[in-house]
């Protein structure tokens, strides 16, 4: 999606960069696991499965996008960016109708992360109309 890459640019920084993945659709009958293998990648391995709301998740993706980092790492004059960034996402948000999910899904990468955070990384398995999304974001230096 055009918006994910766009806040990607937005978050850029001193040693820092932020990577959004935005999986799907898939298929909601199927496993997690089986989802991450046709999505992302056959060495996808998940741990830490639970349920989540769309406010937790909101706010859990929100904080972690908006990571202000410290003076030797982080996203350059966030503060001028975070409003455009906030619509960005809900552009995001509104594509997979997150906030009327049917279910939300919180879970980690024991492997097969798609990339390499360092600083913070969220994965959820978004059900929502009928379709399944695998929403990915971290941050690295």
């Amino acid at each position: 999606m055009k918006e994910l890459n766009k806040i990607e640019q937005l978050l850029y920084g001193l040693n820092y960069e932020v990577k959004l993945y935005l999986f799907g659709p898939g298929d909601c009958d199927t496993s997690l696991e089986k989802v991450l293998h046709k999505l992302i990648s056959e060495d996808c391995i998940s741990s830490g499965i639970v349920t989540s709301s769309s406010a937790e998740a909101r706010n859990e993706i929100m904080d972690m996008v908006l990571y202000e980092g410290n003076t030797g790492s982080g996203p350059i004059d966030l503060e001028s960016k975070k409003s455009e960034i906030a619509s960005l996402i809900e552009r995001v948000f509104n594509h997979i109708h997150f906030d009327s999910s049917e279910m939300i899904i919180k879970f980690n990468f024991y492997e097969g992360h798609p990339s390499s955070p360092v600083f913070w990384d969220f994965a959820f398995d978004i059900h929502s109309q009928g379709k399944r999304w695998i929403f990915v974001g971290s941050s690295s230096d």
